[in-house]
């Protein structure tokens, strides 16, 4: 993917969220990009939206004893009234199985559960399987589960072959 595609999905994604909050009357209070690939859609939301607060969320998909497992690595809701019902953009880079997504969303509900969220990415692999458990969900685009899918900043060796997922290169 290009940069201009990139910016050009960012953009759609902030006009459509933008309608769907004028529409509701739903005021974001935070961006809660899913660390690391909802990062960089995230900013560019953010910054199309004028959202100043994130509270990210790192969940990572990790091998061990064979088994691949989703852990959280960070969550800064912890940090938020538990009490108050917020109102939050969870941001994705790429939904593929959704196993991240459903990770992330269930420390924010266990979190926050009294929060509202909407759920954004820019590569959606079967929207039908988009979480269902959201106010709302939005997409740049559906692409095949066997493309590989690049974003500007990443490469196709590092996509393929870095190991990203073993246990002894996350807790060092």
């Amino acid at each position: 993917m290009s940069h201009d595609e990139f910016k050009k999905y960012t953009t759609k994604l902030s006009k459509e969220i933008d309608t769907y909050c004028t529409e509701n009357k739903f005021r974001i209070d935070y961006i809660v990009p899913i660390l690391r690939s909802g990062a960089v859609p995230a900013v560019y939301i953010a910054n199309d939206l004028n959202i100043i607060k994130f509270a990210p969320i790192q969940v990572k998909k990790m091998k061990k004893d064979g088994k691949k497992l989703h852990i959280v690595l960070m969550n800064t809701l912890k940090d938020l009234d538990k009490n108050k019902a917020y109102n939050l953009l969870m941001v994705e880079g790429i939904f593929t199985s959704g196993e991240t997504t459903k990770t992330a969303l269930a420390e924010i509900v266990k979190t926050l559960p009294n929060a509202k969220i909407l759920f954004t990415c820019v590569c959606v692999r079967g929207k039908d399987n988009l979480p269902k458990n959201v106010q709302a969900s939005f997409y740049g685009f559906d692409s095949p589960k066997e493309k590989l899918f690049v974003f500007p900043w990443e490469n196709v060796d590092q996509k393929e072959t870095h190991p990203d997922q073993l246990e002894e290169n996350i807790f060092f």
